[in-house]
This record gives C-alpha cells, sequence and structure tokens, in this order.
C-alpha cells in the first residue's frame, strides 16, 4: 500500500525547495556565476529535489509491485506503463536524472548558464510530477471525506441536538 504520507513529505520538500529556487531565479544572470552561492545552492537544491521525486517514483514501484528498476530512469519509465505519469514525461525525467547524475559525479562539468537556463525554464516539471503523483493518490475523489458516510449510516456515539 502506498504510505500516503510519505508521498506528502516529499512533495512538500520539492515545494520548498522550488520556492527557494524561484527567488534565485530572480537574480540578474549577471550575477550567477560559478563562484556565486546561489549558483552551488542552486544545483545542491536542484539535485535534492530531483532524488526527492526519484524517491517518491522508487516507493510507487515499490508499493505498486511496478518491477525492479534497475536505474533511475527506469523508476520512471515503469512509472509510465503504469500510466501514473504521461508517457511524454520519461524524457523529462531522464533529463532530470541525467543533470542529478552530473552534480554528484560530475560537478566541474556544470556551468552556470546552464543552470540558470534550467531555473529560468524547466522549474514547473518539478510541479507537473507533483501533480501526476497528487491527482493519483493524493487528491479528494480518491480519498472521500468519511464523515458524510458515517453520518448516513448513523452514528450511535452521535447524539441528535433537541428540536426546538
Amino acid at each position: 500500500m502506498v504510505e500516503k504520507e510519505k508521498l506528502r513529505d516529499k512533495i512538500s520538500f520539492i515545494e520548498k525547495n522550488m520556492r527557494r529556487l524561484d527567488t534565485i531565479r530572480q537574480m540578474p544572470v549577471t550575477d550567477f556565476t560559478e563562484e556565486s552561492t546561489a549558483y552551488h545552492a542552486a544545483i545542491r537544491l536542484l539535485q535534492v529535489s530531483i532524488e526527492a521525486m526519484i524517491d517518491i517514483g522508487n516507493h510507487l514501484v515499490a508499493r505498486e509491485r511496478l518491477g525492479v528498476p534497475k536505474t533511475y530512469g527506469e523508476i520512471f519509465e515503469l512509472l509510465a506503463r503504469a500510466q501514473i505519469i504521461p508517457e511524454d514525461f520519461t524524457v523529462t525525467a531522464h533529463k532530470m536524472v541525467k543533470f542529478r547524475n552530473r552534480a554528484v559525479h560530475l560537478y566541474s562539468d556544470l556551468d552556470g548558464q546552464e543552470v540558470y537556463r534550467i531555473l529560468q525554464n524547466n522549474l514547473n516539471d518539478f510541479s507537473l510530477f507533483i501533480g501526476y503523483v497528487v491527482q493519483r493518490y493524493l487528491a479528494e475523489k480518491n480519498y472521500p471525506d468519511t464523515t458524510d458516510t458515517v453520518r448516513k449510516k448513523g452514528n450511535p456515539e452521535e447524539k441528535s441536538l433537541p428540536s426546538k
């Protein structure tokens, strides 16, 4: 069974990072250099946000018994096959995973212009992924309010107010 609280925690983590990245995104490109703290903060925030997406995906793959992914990219392929995310989002997810791998292992290959371009053009990709997960697992229609059901069936603990 999918742990909704785990999904909520990871989504909240990503959303908090997106707010921080949005602040960094407002910087003029001339101030966003490879020597700036904002540059290094942006790389780290992107990296850990992508890792949180991977964690969410891995949790869903395991709990839904979709298979055993051999790579981070394969997690998103399995999610697409199960129609949890759209097939075309796997292209985006693969690019995100590649960026994460470069940030972790080949950090000297990253440059300020590339990171700035990601901040300007691609932060919405995180929102898209969150939307797919929320729609499937956390949307209200999937978790109806049980209060009305209890009232309709009659709860012996619930007392009616006297009519006047």
